[in-house]
């Protein structure tokens, strides 16, 4: 069973960094000359809303779907986006610590 209390605030949190990553992506990216990318973080950052108000709307009404395994395929298809576009714009860190 997942604890809707805690998963809330996990998803709070997931959305708020996910909106400092899209600022500060798109910070690098306009020095960088790198394409708006940012704005997909924050549509994973929406998406991770759209899957609380689906856990939310499952607690209000039961219904027999498999809500909850679809609310969380929402959240990790928006981490895993998340990570390949913060790879597009981050890479350049690796070769840095890698190159010492």
């Amino acid at each position: 069973m997942i604890y809707q209390q805690s998963l809330f605030f996990f998803d709070l949190s997931a959305v708020i960094l996910m909106a400092v990553l899209a600022y500060l992506s798109k910070r690098l990216g306009e020095a960088l000359k790198i394409g708006p990318y940012y704005k997909i973080l924050y549509a994973t950052g929406m998406l991770i809303v759209c899957a609380i108000i689906l856990d939310m709307v499952n607690e209000a009404v039961t219904l027999n779907l498999p809500i909850s395994v679809i609310s969380i395929s929402m959240r990790f298809a928006a981490g895993a986006a998340a990570f390949l576009v913060c790879l597009k714009y981050w890479k350049w860190l690796f070769s840095e610590f890698f190159r010492n």
